[in-house]
């Protein structure tokens, strides 16, 4: 049986976006091939792909979270201090996976309550 450990992601290591390819033809081959076997797990609706890239460094005590305000349809990805974050309340958004299929690092939480999403920055 496997296990699956999730580690916080260090995003210092992941590229600034200027610094990314974006989308080239050649990566649709390896695209088929993640859509077939998602499809092959039943988990074609469940799990995307992203861009793994980042705009700004943040600190070794922060996570990147997602706040939702349903009335305004908007989302906002920002870092918390990890110490701040309720991970009862929280669902995991992002992975980025490594070459140890043990071992996936986070990318990014969703904070939520038993509403739904949770829109700390309505007021701000």
């Amino acid at each position: 049986m496997h296990s699956l450990n999730i580690h916080a992601m260090q995003w210092q290591p992941v590229a600034d976006i200027s610094a990314v390819n974006p989308l080239l033809p050649d990566d649709l081959a390896c695209f088929r091939e993640l859509r077939d076997v998602l499809q092959r797990y039943g988990a074609l609706d469940r799990f995307g792909i992203s861009l793994i890239h980042r705009h700004f460094d943040i600190a070794d005590d922060e996570e990147l979270m997602e706040y939702t305000d349903a009335e305004a349809r908007t989302l906002t990805v920002k870092p918390v201090k990890k110490s701040d974050i309720d991970w009862q309340h929280t669902t995991i958004t992002n992975w980025k996976l490594t070459e140890d299929e043990e071992v996936a690092r986070i990318g990014c939480g969703c904070a939520r309550n038993s509403g739904g999403h949770l829109g700390y920055h309505r007021g701000t």
